[in-house]
Formats: structure tokens, sequence, C-alpha cells
């Protein structure tokens, strides 16, 4: 038992010395719990499925997500919808100047109330996660990583393609341009300033 207290305690100290450390700007990563989860799981050859961009507003963290629709969810609420509540933070390795954060800030604000892109399209009237958060940097004149086509995935396990028929209808583009959570994750313009995945 005392053990396990004492556990909890380093535990709680740690997540709230990484949480004072949170910028305007940091990406969030987890693993979803959202029915998709697995496919994306499969067809990215990774746990990472789901991202957003951290900002604060008086004082306190939150996150802009595409779910359905885009919003904005208090830092606590996206840490725990992720497995086992953990997750990542990657940061730029060149600090964000208050120009760029602004024109972040702004961007991720018109997208609000989008619906989510269950297609993964690289559209405007609808976004998913990764593409919200790819052109949030973008905006600001940061690239964090090619964009890619859905050929460049792996698209022939039975859960994918089984997703792609129901999603797609037989309308499916392979050269659809797309990124993923893990492109971003791997983005070499990226730090990791904490993990506990």
């Amino acid at each position: 038992m005392k053990k396990l207290i004492i556990g909890i305690l380093i535990t709680l100290f740690f997540t709230n010395c990484s949480s004072q450390e949170f910028k305007d700007g940091d990406i969030i990563f987890h693993t979803s719990k959202s029915s998709q989860s697995k496919m994306l799981q499969i067809a990215t050859n990774s746990n990472i499925t789901h991202v957003g961009v951290i900002f604060f507003k008086l004082g306190k963290p939150y996150v802009f997500e595409a779910v359905n629709p885009v919003k904005v969810t208090p830092l606590k609420e996206f840490i725990n919808r992720g497995v086992g509540s953990k997750y990542s933070i990657k940061r730029t390795k060149n600090p964000l100047s208050s120009s760029e954060l602004k024109i972040m800030i702004e961007y991720g604000k018109r997208q609000l109330g989008k619906p989510y892109d269950s297609k993964f399209e690289w559209s405007d009237s609808k976004i998913y996660c990764s593409e919200l958060v790819w052109k949030i940097y973008h905006y600001a004149g940061i690239r964090l990583c090619d964009i890619k086509t859905f050929s460049e995935f792996n698209l022939n396990r039975p859960i994918v393609k089984q997703s792609i028929n129901s999603r797609y209808k037989g309308k499916f583009n392979i050269n659809e341009s797309v990124v993923a959570p893990i492109d971003l994750y791997n983005s070499d313009k990226l730090k990791t300033v904490y993990s506990n995945l």
C-alpha cells in the first residue's frame, strides 16, 4: 500500500511539472478510443491515432482538435480520452514567434464548428485531426512534414479494406493527399518535451 501511494505521488509530481511546461503551439498526441482507431493503427503502422494543438486561454490549457465538429477541448479532458490517459507532447525545435502563434490561433478559430472528415480528403469544408494540425502550422509558414497519398499506407488488411468500402462506396481515390498523426509525430522540425506513451 505504501509503495502504491508513493507511486501515485511521483506520478502526480511529474504530471504537474510537465503541465507547467506546456506552451502555446505544442502538439499533443495519443491513442484514441474511437471506433476507427484500430483501423488507423493498422493503416499507419502506429499506435498514435489522434492529435491536436495546445493553446492557453486565461492561463488555462486547451486543445484545438478535429472531432465532430472541430472544437476546443480542455487539455485534461483531451488527455483523459486517450487510451490509459497516456500522451506525448512535441514542440518546434525553433521557438514559435508571437506573430506565428497569432496566425495559428486565428486559423484554428476559423475551423471551429466544421464537421469531421471521415473520408480524410484534403479539402477545407471538412477536416480531420492531423490535417487540422498540419494546416494550423502551414498557415503560419511552417511545413511540419511532407503530404503523402493513401497509396503509401497499409491498405491491404481486412479491417482497413472494410472501412474503405463502407466510407467510399467504390469512390476511393488512392492518390488523395493525406497526412497521418504519425507523420506529424515523426517530423524533424519537432522535439519531444514530454511522453508517457
